[in-house]
């Protein structure tokens, strides 16, 4: 992780982003103007991080396969950064959440997504070469029109 994360991987996210303000505009039961809002929110974003963007754009195209490897692996990463905040939010969430059923099965998302994240965290670390190695060259070998990274 050379570069920040929201640099590095920004296309990857707007990406995203584009996908869930299409399905937020199929949603029913949401007033139109909360959804051209945040449709505005996006297309600010769009246009504040336009460099950014399309330099990401550029690198996806060079070679895909990397690029979708480097934004997974940092997603993990960025979650398991973000528990320190998800944990206390969530705990608020719970205390205040009138359904007890909904409370438990958030809590319980949560330390089961805290444990896995953890494991993975440290099988990470303790075999990264290999896992790098079986990512960034044998899979990519198993999948066509894949580049190899320049």
């Amino acid at each position: 992780m050379e570069k920040p994360i929201l640099i590095k991987s920004i296309f990857m996210f707007i990406c995203l982003w584009g996908v869930t303000v299409l399905f937020l505009w199929f949603r029913r039961g949401i007033e139109i103007f909360w959804k051209i809002l945040a449709t505005m929110i996006f297309i600010f974003y769009l246009w504040f991080f336009y460099e950014e963007i399309s330099i990401g754009f550029f690198s996806f195209i060079a070679g895909w396969y990397n690029i979708t490897i480097d934004f997974l692996k940092e997603l993990v990463f960025l979650t398991f950064a973000n528990l320190l905040f998800f944990w206390p939010l969530t705990l608020i969430l719970v205390f205040y959440k009138v359904d007890d059923v909904g409370a438990e099965k958030l809590l319980k998302f949560l330390c089961i997504l805290t444990l896995v994240l953890w494991i993975v965290f440290v099988i990470y670390i303790y075999f990264n070469k290999g896992i790098d190695e079986f990512f960034y060259k044998n899979l990519r070998d198993m999948i066509p029109h894949a580049k190899p990274s320049q």
